[in-house]
C-alpha cells in the first residue's frame, strides 16, 4: 500500500485525553492535562488535533477520563464545526469516549482496549496512536507511510533532543500501529498483572517479538510532564525569534478551540511597558506601571499597580494587588504558593497571601 490518500482512509486516529496530570498540580485540579493554556490562546490538545486535521485524518476518537465534561465542551464548541460541515463527509467525526457508566480506565492501553468494539467496527487497517500532552507540528502522513510498508506490527515516531551525550532518540507518543496486531497485544495484557500502559507495556511486548520499527525525525517537540516542562515550553514560545511558532505558520496552522487559525494581526500582547519574555494570555489586565519578567499570565488575571511579578504562573482570572512583589522572596513565595522544583511560583484563585482570586473557570 503506497497511495497516501488510500493509507490516510484506512487509519483511525485514536487521541489519549484522559490523564489527569498529577505531576502538574495545581494547574490540573480542575481541568484535564489536556486542558492545560499554553502559549497565550492554545490548549495542549490543540496541537495534536491541528496536526491531525492538517494531516488529513477524519476519525478521531478522544479517550476522556479525568475532568472531562469542560473537554469535551471546549471539543464540541471549538473544533466538532470543522469535522462536520453542512456539506462534509458523513464518514468524518470527532468523538469524546469517556469511561462506559461504572468503569475507569486502568492506563492508556486499558482506554483502547475497553473501546475495541467501537474502534474495531470502522474496520481500520492502522490505528493511529497519539498522547495529547506534547507541543510540536507533525504531518502523520508520512509516519502512517512508512509503517504501511514496513510489515511491523507498530511504528514507534522517535525525535532527537540533546543530551549529556550528544543527543538521544525520545518516544513522542506518536504510535502507528496494524490494526490486528494492537487488538491480539491489548487482548493478552488485558488477563495479565501490568500497568496496562501503551508505553510500559503493549510496545515493549511487541519489541520483544521483533514486530516494531522506528521513524525517528528531527523537529520541534516539547513533552509536558511537570510544572517546569510546562514553564520553559511557554517561555521558549515567548522569545523574540521562538524556536517553534505556532502563531505564523499559514501551510500547517495550530488551531486554537476558541479563536480558530490565529495571524500576527488577531494576537496582539497587551500593550504593556513593563512585560517582557512571557506569554500573556487573552483578556489580560496589566497596569502601567507594573512588572511583569519571564511569567505565563492566562485568561483573565489582573495584575495591579506597581505590582512585580518575575518567574511566575498566575492562573486565570487570579488578581495580583497593587504593590505586591512575587518571584523575588523565595522563602515568602514557599510560604504562600506552590513552588516547582526549579523555584517557578505557581500563584491560583485558590492561594492564600497577596493574590485574590475572582475568578476559577480554568477550560
Amino acid at each position: 500500500m503506497s497511495d497516501p490518500k488510500t493509507i490516510l482512509g484506512a487509519t483511525l486516529t485514536v487521541v489519549l485525553a484522559g490523564g489527569d496530570g498529577k505531576r502538574l498540580l495545581p494547574l490540573t485540579a480542575d481541568r484535564p492535562k489536556s486542558a492545560l493554556p499554553i502559549g497565550g490562546p492554545f490548549k495542549l490538545i490543540d496541537f495534536t488535533l491541528s496536526n491531525c486535521f492538517n494531516s488529513g485524518l477524519r476519525r478521531l476518537f478522544l479517550l476522556t477520563q479525568y475532568k472531562s465534561e469542560a473537554l469535551h465542551c471546549y471539543i464540541r464548541d471549538g473544533w466538532s464545526a470543522l469535522w462536520y460541515r453542512p456539506d462534509g463527509d458523513p464518514r468524518e467525526y470527532i468523538v469524546c469516549l469517556p469511561p462506559a457508566c461504572g468503569k475507569h480506565y486502568r492506563g492508556t492501553a486499558d482506554a483502547v482496549f475497553q473501546n475495541l468494539q467501537i474502534i474495531t467496527r470502522e474496520g481500520p487497517e492502522f490505528i493511529l496512536v497519539l498522547s495529547s500532552d506534547h507541543v510540536y507540528r507533525m504531518d502523520y502522513t508520512q509516519l502512517l507511510e512508512r509503517h504501511a510498508n514496513s510489515g511491523a506490527a507498530v511504528t514507534v515516531a522517535q525525535v532527537r533532543q540533546p543530551s549529556k551525550r550528544g543527543s538521544r532518540a525520545v518516544n513522542m507518543g506518536v504510535y502507528a500501529f496494524t490494526t490486528r496486531a494492537l487488538v491480539r497485544a491489548l487482548a493478552e495484557d488485558a488477563e495479565q498483572v501490568t500497568n496496562h500502559d501503551l508505553e510500559a507495556d503493549i510496545v515493549p511486548r511487541l519489541i520483544r517479538i521483533g514486530a516494531t520499527s522506528g521513524y525517528c525525525l528531527q523537529l520541534y517537540w516539547r513533552g509536558i510532564r511537570t510544572i517546569d516542562s510546562y514553564y520553559e515550553a511557554n517561555i521558549e514560545l515567548a522569545q523574540a525569534k521562538p524556536p517553534f511558532d505556532p502563531y505564523r505558520d499559514e501551510t500547517w496552522p495550530i488551531r486554537a478551540g476558541d479563536f480558530g487559525v490565529l495571524h500576527p494581526s488577531d494576537f496582539v500582547l497587551p500593550a504593556a511597558k513593563g512585560v517582557s519574555n512571557s506569554v500573556i494570555s487573552p483578556g489580560v489586565s496589566i497596569a502601567d506601571d507594573a512588572e511583569v519578567d519571564s511569567c505565563i499570565v492566562m485568561a483573565g488575571a489582573i495584575i495591579g499597580e506597581r505590582a512585580r511579578v518575575r518567574r511566575a504562573i498566575i492562573e486565570e482570572g487570579v488578581e495580583i494587588l497593587a504593590g505586591s512583589e512575587i518571584g523575588f522572596d523565595r522563602l515568602k513565595d514557599r510560604a504562600r504558593y506552590r513552588m516547582s522544583e526549579n523555584g517557578v511560583v505557581i500563584v491560583t484563585a485558590k492561594s492564600a497571601g497577596i493574590a485574590r482570586g475572582v475568578s476559577s473557570g480554568p477550560v
